[in-house]
């Protein structure tokens, strides 16, 4: 459950559209959006959850009925997923889901039918990103298996509207790598796993040189 700080608790939830929904989710300040509508406002609440809202619990206040609804940024882009991959033509055999890789976006998988989205992206990068990464692997899922990154993928790509933007995973790395290391003048560097040999700094020179020796330390919890 996320802490309070990153909950944004919406008193007019008539306000609430896509637009609402991608500013307040496009920056790292805000996990989750929650409001409550009145239960006769049945209209109201089935548009918010065709973006992914969640029923909670139900209240009263004086004579009125609430209902209390939640919607938090992976609620919210497992909605947007599937209407892509609907949208672009994928049929019902292909399903979205999130993983945990740390050093890669996405994964198209052709054997069970699934575009996945690392769980970090979510949480590391922004709507608008984690929306390429997903036309990125429905572009692999369209163009098939055999098409790689080549010219028929690129062509699939472009006409979805990825941008063909590269993914660094520096994001991922900087808030998750066990192990950082840092060089005489300040470079950072990071490592999933202990570096099991001794390592220059790139940034200070090409090749090894022992005067750019990475020191490394295991993050602590």
């Amino acid at each position: 459950m996320p802490d309070k700080a990153h909950i944004l608790e919406v008193p007019v939830p008539d306000l609430i559209d896509r637009e609402f929904i991608y500013e307040v989710f496009s920056t790292e300040t805000y996990h989750e959006i929650r409001c409550s509508v009145a239960m006769e406002q049945g209209e109201l609440q089935s548009s918010l959850m065709l973006f992914g809202f969640i029923k909670g619990t139900s209240f009263s206040k004086g004579k009125t009925r609430y209902q209390r609804l939640r919607l938090t940024r992976f609620d919210f882009l497992e909605q947007v997923a599937s209407e892509l991959m609907r949208k672009h033509g994928l049929d019902a055999s292909w399903k979205f889901a999130f993983d945990s890789a740390k050093q890669r976006a996405g994964l198209c998988n052709y054997t069970d039918f699934e575009i996945s989205l690392s769980r970090y992206i979510v949480q590391y990068h922004s709507i608008d990103q984690s929306e390429q990464v997903i036309l990125h692997e429905i572009a692999h899922a369209l163009a098939g298996k055999s098409a790689g990154h080549g010219p028929n993928w690129k062509k699939v790509a472009k006409s979805l509207g990825y941008r063909g933007e590269k993914f660094t995973g520096k994001e991922i790395a900087e808030k998750t790598a066990k192990f950082i290391g840092q060089c005489r003048n300040g470079h950072r560097h990071y490592r999933f796993k202990s570096p099991r040999a001794q390592l220059a700094c790139g940034y200070c020179g090409r090749g090894f040189n022992p005067r750019n020796l990475i020191t490394w330390s295991e993050r602590v919890a």
